[in-house]
């Protein structure tokens, strides 16, 4: 039997693993609040931010057309990105994922 008390979540999510996934998660969250924050609340309804790497921020949507809305107004949104602080864009990388349908 062991003889540790048992480490409580708080200790598990500040070390290792859990620590970093629990960050990324905290990220992925606060990049998706900007993104609702950028776009119109039907681009932000069909869209999902996935990533930013090196600038680029990578977003899927739901089809075709809404890639197409997202392109034409790409330099609006990197505008607005430009005005936060904390983020820097110079572009998007735009992916469709059907998923987005549902």
């Amino acid at each position: 039997m062991l003889n540790r008390p048992p480490k409580t979540v708080q200790h598990l999510l500040a070390q290792g693993t859990l620590a970093e996934l629990s960050q990324r998660s905290r990220k992925a969250e606060h990049l998706h609040a900007l993104w609702q924050q950028v776009v119109s609340k039907e681009l932000a309804v069909a869209s999902r931010c996935i990533a930013i790497r090196d600038n680029i921020l990578t977003v899927a949507v739901a089809n075709a057309a809404w890639a197409t809305r997202l392109r034409i107004t790409e330099p609006n949104i990197i505008q607005k990105l430009s005005e936060i602080p904390e983020v820097t864009v110079t572009q998007l990388d735009i992916r469709i994922d059907p998923k987005l349908n549902r």
